[in-house]
């Protein structure tokens, strides 16, 4: 007499994670991949730049939010798309330059493709808008 085992696809689940490690699988583990939202002063502007690095190729979108105000009126920034990051380097999202004049508000979110938790970094003035 034959016997048939059922198994549940969520009991493989783990299996997939463990074997896809051993294999050298490229899944970014929450401390192998990071964003930030660098500022840097330059003459009379400001630069923002959108930054993802890892250690293991990654990929993912990613959206840059940026408001501005000043004397002179307000201005809104959206950028956003995919990227493909190699291992052991910056990839660059996207670069702003905005009036060192006024305040401003900026927020950089990075969705990763593999499923892991999004990365997210505001800067700013702290002046209202």
């Amino acid at each position: 007499m034959s016997r048939i085992v059922f198994t549940s696809l969520a009991a493989l689940l783990p299996l997939s994670f463990a074997w896809g490690a051993a294999a050298g699988g490229d899944l970014p583990r929450a401390d192998s991949a990071s964003c930030d939202l660098r500022v840097v002063p330059q003459g009379g502007s400001l630069v923002l730049e959108g930054l993802v690095t890892a250690s293991v190729p990654v990929s993912g979108s990613y959206e840059l939010q940026i408001s501005q105000g000043g004397y002179a009126g307000s201005s809104n920034i959206r950028q956003g798309g995919e990227f493909d990051v190699a291992p052991g380097t910056d990839g660059s999202l996207g670069i702003v330059s905005l009036s060192s004049r006024g305040g401003y508000d900026a927020t950089l979110i990075v969705h990763w493709h593999d499923g892991a938790p999004d990365c997210t970094r505001h800067a700013g003035t702290g002046r209202r808008l």
